[in-house]
């Protein structure tokens, strides 16, 4: 991991100028975009569909971002026309992985929600969010002990799918790509948990502290009457913070890739050239 980190502050110092470009075009402005947007929609509006719809849109090259992002830091020959032409190539392949993975994640989440409404909980219907004032019994708390059991897991495969978009971007794989990603963090999941849980940490922290100082300065300047325009400014300062620390991320996540695939190809007797050209698939 240290090495891995040594590489990242390489890749960040000596192709930040690209990063930056791709950062702002695929990860802050659409974010931007979308804060201007869901901050004038209101509630069953077309105006709300609209924002939805934008919402999606900024998701959709958030992901694009990082395939692009995901490029750069895999081969230093790659500039920014060429990462943004391999993102639009790959980014259908990385769709489908990631609605694989939202297919299983609500797999998982449907029985422990229908333990919970069996305990007597109740939706909220205006946030979706469950109210536990008279859930109890043996249901709620078998939901509890399966919930805790599908939070560990899933730590677990979000470590073990650390280079998955790595394995798109850079060997052309679709559904073997999970295979792929599951081979290369073979003997590593246990540390990549713990970054995983750090990464995670930073980002709450910076988020909540950054939206609560700016969110209560907005609402100094603007007073209590601009909900709207608070929301925004908040949303702008979360995707200033938040768009750094998913390059970060991603060149982190790269560069595991590729030192996973230099520790890999002395072991299947490729040797020194074979273990270069398989770290740089793009080249």
């Amino acid at each position: 991991m240290g090495l891995v980190w040594d590489r990242t502050m390489d890749v960040l110092r000596g192709r930040g100028g690209i990063l930056a470009q791709l950062a702002a075009l695929f990860l802050f402005v659409p974010g931007v975009v979308s804060a201007i947007v869901s901050s004038l929609a209101t509630p069953a509006t077309p105006l709300a569909a609209v924002a939805s719809l934008v919402s999606i849109v900024a998701s959709v090259l958030l992901i694009a971002g990082v395939l692009a992002i995901t490029a750069v830091a895999s081969d230093p020959a790659v500039d920014t026309a060429r990462a943004i032409r391999i993102a639009g190539a790959r980014l259908l392949p990385a769709l489908g992985a990631i609605a694989l993975i939202g297919v299983a994640l609500f797999a998982v989440l449907i029985p422990i929600m229908l333990l919970i409404v069996q305990a007597g909980a109740t939706v909220d219907p205006t946030n979706g969010t469950f109210s536990f004032a008279r859930a109890s019994g043996d249901a709620l708390n078998l939901a509890g002990i399966a919930a805790l059991l599908a939070m560990i897991a899933g730590l677990w495969l979000t470590a073990k799918l650390v280079p998955l978009l790595a394995v798109i971007v850079n060997e052309r794989r679709g559904i073997g790509a999970f295979a792929r990603s599951f081979r290369l963090t073979r003997g590593s999941a246990l540390r990549l948990v713990g970054v995983v849980i750090l990464y995670a940490i930073v980002v709450v922290v910076s988020v909540i502290a950054v939206t609560t100082v700016v969110g209560a300065v907005a609402w100094l300047l603007l007073g209590p009457g601009a909900l709207n325009s608070v929301k925004f400014v908040t949303s702008v300062a979360s995707s200033a913070v938040t768009a750094p620390l998913t390059v970060v991320q991603s060149v982190f996540y790269t560069r595991f890739y590729v030192a996973a695939c230099e520790r890999e190809a002395p072991a299947a007797g490729i040797g020194a050239a074979g273990a270069a050209t398989d770290a740089h698939p793009l080249t």
